[in-house]
């Protein structure tokens, strides 16, 4: 009898590339913290941007992992109307709280700072476009690549798109504030 069994191991291996993940996003994080402190309400906006990534993506791995398991979804279809309703859910609701979270960064930049500036409502937006542009194929592919080779993505999956999902937003926040603010 092995004291380390499969999913034990799943378990395991998912937490290390996990760990890695939030190595990688902190320390493209802690580069780039010069740049992001300088603009107003930054820090009230990075902690839900980056949580939202891997709550949303974890999800959507949920329950496609379930339909799976259910047999609602077949393992070789991945263009059914299941999973695009869910792509459309996850992509919308990701949208949606990228607009909020800019609304309470413009809110406290105004109210708490006095400082008026609009423009920082735009970032999250853009930055929750281009991660779930990356983080959502990505989500679906790993899913099903996981369960075609047998193994149980509800498992794997939450660490793996956490981590992925910090990198990603990450990336994208900064990818954003070039855009926006070209001077950077």
């Amino acid at each position: 009898m092995s004291i380390f069994n499969s999913k034990f191991k799943e378990i395991f291996s998912a937490q290390v590339v996990s760990i890695f993940g939030g190595l990688i996003a902190g320390t493209i994080l802690v580069i780039y913290t010069d740049k992001i402190l300088l603009i107003p309400g930054m820090l009230i906006l990075l902690p839900g941007f980056l949580e939202m990534r891997g709550n949303i993506s974890g999800t959507l791995a949920a329950r496609i992992t379930s339909g799976l398991f259910l047999k609602v979804i077949g393992q070789d279809k991945i263009n059914t109307r299941i999973i695009r309703q869910n792509i459309w859910a996850s992509f919308l609701l990701a949208i949606f709280i990228s607009f909020v979270l800019g609304i309470v960064a413009f809110a406290f930049n105004y109210f708490a700072m006095g400082i008026f500036l609009p423009k920082i409502i735009w970032i999250p937006i853009i930055a929750g476009i281009i991660a779930n542009a990356i983080e959502i194929p990505l989500t679906i592919f790993c899913t099903f690549y996981f369960f075609r080779k047998g193994h149980d993505p509800d498992n794997i999956m939450g660490p793996f798109v956490t981590s992925a999902g910090d990198v990603t937003s990450v990336l994208a926040l900064l990818i954003a504030l070039v855009l926006i603010w070209p001077i950077l």
